[in-house]
């Protein structure tokens, strides 16, 4: 059983600095059950708000981040700790999907250069 965490915003997978919630899924053999679902603590951050997600997650026992990006920070915050697998423009439930199949892109880089805090 792996417990994987996704920033999500209108069912859609996000970057951990702009998601909505933060969605704690237990994935095994029989699928994905949703175990928790918490407002991003991303959102009340002020800098490097996607490493306030990814840790919440990794505390709660993540071991695996679906993403739409990420940047150098939270690649850098997560390396040796948890996967990082990329799902842009997904809906969360296919993202599980492609996850459970092993379809979905893993990455060591970000996808993007620091933006130093501006959206």
């Amino acid at each position: 059983m792996t417990k994987v965490a996704v920033p999500v915003t209108n069912g859609y997978v996000d970057g951990p600095g702009e998601g909505e919630k933060v969605r704690i899924y237990e994935v095994s053999g029989n699928g994905p059950a949703l175990v928790e679902e918490y407002d991003n603590p991303a959102l009340k951050a002020s800098f490097a708000r996607g490493i306030h997600m990814l840790k919440s997650a990794l505390e709660k026992g993540a071991t695996a981040f679906i993403v739409a990006e990420i940047g150098p920070p939270g690649v850098r915050f997560l390396e040796g700790k948890a996967k990082i697998l990329l799902a842009p423009g997904e809906r969360v439930e296919d993202a599980l999907e492609k996850f459970m199949k092993g379809a979905l892109l893993e990455t060591h880089q970000p996808t993007h250069e620091s933006r130093h805090g501006h959206h």
